[in-house]
């Protein structure tokens, strides 16, 4: 509850930062417009004079453009204040009582010992795609031909993570007691995710056509090939060409575990819709790694980035879109999540409701 109400503060916090920058844009408006026809008759009279030939439409823009800097600014300002009240407001209270492995915590504000519904739970796709972001991290590539594995695999790693989101979706229809709109809305970020995995299907065709002739010395290699090496290299080629890709091996293992996931408790399946947000972002993390390096450090056309960050893109307006789940989540299942967060008369009399 004390996340829920920081979040109507922060958008009524944002709703007023519109209106005060506008008024204060409008405002400014008004003495720019004044100098800037000011400015103009000035610069009209010099050109008469031929003293100046465009000094009025020069430099008088620049009147009207504060308006839009000021309320630019004062918009900035305000919205940082807001975000920095949002974090002050939601953050969770200080507990000096940790679990022990394979224990729960004990309850004591409430039914699941936290101020939210599911709130002292950790997503499952949060987890394993943390698994994949980290396992990337410290991933190094030996050479080249182990970069284009993590080209040609990115379409099946980013399928194999979207697989989990979509399980999800298949689950809240057919087996959570949810509203059907949850399924919709968890089935349009899978969809966000499956168009990013056929963008990422683009990116090996491409890397192949443009380093046609570097992947030619390693497919069809001259004789003594070798010797047109950069650095010294073994002369018996020293990797094999088919490399696996890292990115793929750790991906997989966030659809075989949600696979086999079975959430026992609505604040279980609460916590996912709000770990995906956070997981579609730590594969996008990878994704992005991928994109640095192939800009900063791997001998790739600069196409192959661009393609990369494309992706990266989709991923994030796919985050961008789970952002909502949550929120939906509590405004379409209000009257249960109330008997857990405000029980009437106390858990043990509300529970004389269970089921």
């Amino acid at each position: 509850m004390k996340k829920g109400k920081a979040g109507v503060r922060y958008v009524l916090r944002s709703a007023a930062a519109k209106v005060a920058a506008g008024a204060v844009g409008a405002l400014a408006l008004i003495p720019g417009l004044l100098l800037r026809t000011g400015a103009a008759a000035v610069g009209g009279l010099l050109r008469l004079l031929r003293l100046a030939p465009r000094t009025g439409t020069k430099w008088g823009v620049y009147f009207t453009r504060w308006s839009l800097h000021l309320a630019k600014k004062v918009h900035t300002r305000l919205m940082d204040k807001a975000k920095k009240q949002l974090v002050a407001e939601a953050r969770p209270d200080v507990m000096t009582d940790f679990d022990e492995p394979g224990h729960t915590r004990p309850l004591t504000d409430g039914p699941f010992g936290t101020d939210y519904f599911g709130g002292n739970l950790v997503s499952v796709f949060q987890t394993e795609t943390e698994a994949v972001r980290d396992a990337y991290a410290a991933y190094d590539p030996p050479m080249m031909l182990a970069v284009a594995a993590e080209y040609w695999g990115l379409p099946e790693g980013l399928t194999s993570a979207a697989e989990a989101v979509r399980q999800l979706a298949v689950n809240t229809a057919d087996k959570y007691p949810a509203d059907a709109k949850m399924a919709d809305l968890v089935a349009q970020v899978y969809a966000l995710l499956h168009q990013a995995a056929q963008k990422a299907a683009e990116v090996g065709p491409l890397f192949a056509k443009v380093h046609e002739n570097d992947l030619r010395r390693f497919e069809e290699p001259r004789p003594g090939e070798h010797m047109w090496n950069i650095l010294e290299r073994r002369q018996d080629g020293g990797f094999d060409q088919r490399q696996p890709s890292r990115f793929v091996a750790v991906a997989q293992d966030v659809a075989h575990v949600y696979a086999r996931y079975e959430p026992g408790h609505m604040n279980q399946v609460a916590a996912e819709y709000e770990g995906i947000p956070a997981g579609i972002e730590n594969v996008a993390a990878a994704i992005s790694l991928l994109q640095v390096r192939s800009n900063d450090r791997y001998p790739v056309d600069k196409a192959v980035v661009d393609a990369i960050a494309d992706v990266h893109q989709l991923l994030m307006a796919a985050a961008s879109a789970a952002q909502e789940l949550m929120p939906n989540f509590r405004r379409l299942h209000a009257p249960d999540i109330s008997r857990h967060e405000a029980p009437r008369n106390g858990e043990e009399a509300e529970g004389m409701w269970d089921v």
